[in-house]
């Protein structure tokens, strides 16, 4: 049998480690993070995330927090995810319900035993717009109304659901969500949260979509879709903590104070206006395999020591983080626990690591890359 030459057995030895090297990447995809849609603040974090933490992770949108959930249970390669606190006990209402099937039951019983907290970031404000003509002022006042608030699964959606559960013990008049077609937007998701705007502001020329009297809205103020180019016969509901259900609404969301200075145009009197909170987390999972475990082990200590660089250059939000290293880690909403792979290391995590004065400035080509401003 004749030898090859070297440089033949060379070439075939480089191709068979390229092929190695290929079935081992389709046998170990990249840790990916889901967040929300492409043109939201939780987009924005993941991609930080990526740019300043880790360049191996994988940043997807999403539709919204109840489907993070969904896909860090279901979906192969995802190991974090951006949602809001509330999720938690949606998803154990959906394990104690009856009408639930008993496998969907169980299957939301073994989610809810590993989902674990990475990180609390920010408070997000829950607006509830109507038109300034309604005889109603607060919250409480909503029941029967239709109401818009965004596709099932949304973080806004489950939301909405859970504060109008809580006040009144049924289920809302939903208002299905479409698209204008006169209605602009980098996405869809943009497209139908001014559409449904146009719809609230004017019913009877908008007569042809479905009629809305209460919009709910919820995000870290102020919010883009709010701060110009509003109606100007629209008002936030307010909060009332002195009505019968207000202990039970505030055992899972917060007080907080809508400003005046984030929405000039939507006619708040005085200097803000009372109203609800709820947190955003950064969440992982206790999972089977260790070495998605160890990601996240090594994934808290690359964010501790690159924390300083996603408060410079990253998101206006990483200002505003309910944690800053050198201080103990914040209580969490009810269910909630920390991650064990997280927890001692951003416990410990040097205060030195904060941001230092002076050192936020933006370089030219991060400005040009949307990096900072």
């Amino acid at each position: 049998m004749k030898k090859l030459p070297a440089s033949r057995l060379g070439g075939i030895k480089t191709l068979l480690a390229g092929i190695s090297a290929a079935v081992l990447s389709m046998a170990a995809p990249a840790e990916s993070i889901v967040t929300g849609g492409k043109t939201g603040t939780y987009y924005a974090i993941g991609t930080n995330l990526r740019d300043f933490v880790n360049p191996a992770l994988e940043v997807k949108d999403s539709k919204g927090s109840w489907a993070n959930v969904e896909d860090m249970s279901q979906t192969r390669g995802v190991t974090l995810a951006i949602v809001q606190s509330d999720v938690y006990s949606a998803f154990v209402r959906m394990r104690d319900a009856s009408d639930v099937p008993q496998a969907t039951r169980r299957e939301y019983a073994q989610l809810l035993a590993n989902l674990r907290v990475f990180m609390p970031l920010y408070q997000e404000e829950i607006h509830f717009l109507v038109r300034k003509d309604e005889p109603i002022e607060f919250i409480h006042q909503i029941r029967g109304k239709p109401i818009w608030m965004d596709m099932e699964k949304s973080g806004t959606y489950l939301t909405a659901l859970n504060v109008y559960s809580k006040l009144f013990q049924e289920r809302p008049n939903v208002v299905q969500p479409f698209i204008n077609t006169t209605a602009t937007g980098d996405d869809d998701g943009t497209k139908r949260r001014r559409s449904a705007l146009m719809a609230l502001s004017d019913p009877v020329y908008y007569q042809a979509y479905p009629k809305i009297d209460v919009m709910v809205l919820v995000g870290g103020q102020p919010l883009g879709l709010l701060e110009k180019n509003v109606p100007a016969n629209l008002k936030l509901l307010k909060f009332d903590p002195t009505q019968a259900s207000s202990d039970k609404i505030l055992q899972e969301y917060r007080k907080a104070d809508i400003r005046k200075s984030s929405y000039p145009l939507l006619n708040i009197a005085g200097n803000d206006s009372p109203s609800l909170a709820v947190d955003s987390y950064l969440i992982t999972a206790n999972f089977a395999d260790p070495q998605r475990n160890q990601f996240i082990k090594d994934f808290a200590g690359q964010f501790c020591e690159k924390f300083a660089v996603l408060r410079d250059r990253g998101h206006a939000k990483w200002r505003s983080l309910t944690w800053q290293p050198g201080s103990a880690l914040p209580p969490l909403a009810a269910g909630w626990q920390y991650s064990d792979k997280v927890k001692e290391r951003l416990a410990n995590c040097p205060s030195g690591a904060a941001a230092k004065p002076g050192s936020g400035a933006c370089s030219p080509q991060d400005r040009f890359a949307g990096l900072c401003k």
